[in-house]
């Protein structure tokens, strides 16, 4: 029916039902948002945040996906704001106005969460946003005069590099450099035999990398994350790059190998956790969304 040829009465009724249909489609959109977040699939698409997933493929402009993504992780943990954001009595605007108050209060808690929205629940938003207002807390200043850490070298060693001083007639900077030097010589030379064959720390079943594999799959990798997604290719993420057991997880029993690990970003990382031991796993471990 056209709007414009509508009687008072029924025109008045159906923007009442549209407002229904909106506040529903809201909270169904949240819900995915949630579900998409649980189990990082924003990763599959090479975003780092679900913030930018929101832009890049839902069409959101920054704004709108601020405020939904906001909005998803308040009522994430919480029935009672989950109803309440579904009913309408607690708008986009208000679940960011709340948020923003709860970052700076220390008790992180669903409890606490709960207490603040109970507040503000079916108010206008000036008034929410007075009854949320706290002062501004003074900027911390860093201690004036601090001086930056220095090496403490023991008498031993300022002993040691005297006597080859004398011996030698090399400066002690020099000294140290070729100490060093061979010293790195020595473990490389010892870590290159990981890549050959299993460590006896290897076969002892420890999460240890040898650095001679990480610095062979950080080659590999040109130091960018190497996960392949099948919707938008390679990722090119070289920031927060982690070790991944790939082809089999570390505790199902995957090796340390050149085969099994994989350089990723921590959001693939995650993804492939996720992918390994389910969502809840992870929920687990986090403890929140």
């Amino acid at each position: 029916m056209i709007i414009e040829k509508m009687s008072d009465d029924k025109l008045l009724k159906s923007v009442l039902l549209e407002v229904k249909k909106e506040r529903d489609q809201l909270h169904i959109v949240l819900l995915h948002l949630k579900e998409i977040y649980r189990r990082r699939l924003f990763t599959e698409y090479n975003c780092r945040t679900l913030n930018e997933y929101c832009v890049k493929e839902l069409g959101y402009t920054r704004g709108e996906a601020y405020y939904r993504v906001t909005a998803m992780k308040l009522m994430a943990n919480s029935d009672q704001i989950e109803k309440a954001i579904k009913k309408g009595d607690l708008s986009l605007t208000a679940a960011v106005v709340a948020s923003d108050y709860l970052t700076k209060q220390p008790d992180k808690s669903v409890k606490k969460k709960e207490e603040v929205i109970s507040k503000i629940v079916g108010v206008p938003i000036s008034k929410a946003k007075e009854i949320l207002s706290t002062p501004p807390s003074k900027p911390e200043h860093p201690p004036k005069n601090e001086l930056t850490p220095k090496l403490k070298v023991s008498k031993k060693v300022l002993k040691l590099l005297k006597e080859l001083q004398d011996l030698t007639g090399e400066d002690q900077v020099k000294l140290l450099e070729v100490a060093l030097e061979n010293k790195l010589k020595q473990v490389e030379k010892c870590e290159l035999k990981a890549i050959q064959g299993p460590s006896p720390i290897q076969s002892a079943r420890s999460r240890y990398i040898p650095q001679a594999i990480k610095r062979k799959i950080r080659s590999r990798a040109n130091y960018t994350c190497e996960h392949v997604s099948t919707h938008r290719g390679r990722c090119t993420e070289s920031r927060n790059l982690e070790f991944d057991h790939h082809v089999t997880a570390y505790s199902k029993g995957g090796g340390n190998t050149l085969e099994n690990l994989r350089l990723v970003c921590k959001n693939h990382n995650t993804r492939q956790f996720v992918l390994d031991f389910g969502s809840k796993s992870l929920e687990k471990i986090t403890q929140k969304i």
